[in-house]
């Protein structure tokens, strides 16, 4: 199979399930859906963009999420749009978190840039080659993530070490430094 493709799929398959036990940790239980489950086109209010690099690999996260599913995963109430933004950011900042503690079980470290939130609206990333969305629903409420990579040409994304060499923290954990 080719390398790309091994990588991308791997990366899809942390991704998507950081996406789905971060909204639960909200008491929100969205599902990956199929790209023409409903809603087909949703119009998305916020989106935050984030960056990463590592030594092998590089790229960047997209959270897109309609109104409804940014209110129902706020913890904190009101349609203060600056809280909306700021939650948004921080969503995608915990997600790419998640996704970073399960890329470091696999032997894969990167590091996180701040979160940049726009309107959702009319807004597409545009990757270096063809990339769909993974599509993730509640009720009438989506959210949208991609996640756009390139990585040297033989990495590779190993599967989860049932006992890391080195501990590896969990979503949550503090971590303090010299």
């Amino acid at each position: 199979m080719d390398q790309d493709v091994d990588v991308r799929r791997s990366l899809e398959e942390v991704s998507a399930a950081a996406c789905e036990a971060l909204f639960r940790r909200y008491g929100v239980a969205v599902r990956r859906a199929g790209e023409n489950e409903e809603p087909i086109s949703p119009a998305f209010f916020l989106c935050s963009v984030i960056g990463f690099t590592g030594r092998d690999i590089r790229g960047a996260l997209v959270l897109a999420v309609t109104e409804d599913l940014s209110g129902l995963s706020n913890p904190v109430a009101g349609n203060d749009r600056a809280v909306q933004r700021d939650w948004v950011g921080e969503l995608s900042n915990q997600l790419l978190g998640h996704i970073k503690m399960e890329l470091l079980r696999r032997g894969v470290e990167i590091h996180i840039n701040l979160p940049a939130v726009m309107l959702g609206q009319h807004l597409a990333p545009l990757p270096r080659a063809r990339l769909k969305p993974l599509k993730f629903t509640v009720a009438n409420c989506a959210a949208a993530l991609w996640i756009e990579i390139e990585a040297r040409p033989d990495f590779k994304i190993e599967p989860a070490a049932t006992t890391p060499a080195e501990p590896c923290p969990a979503p949550g954990d503090a971590l303090l430094f010299d």
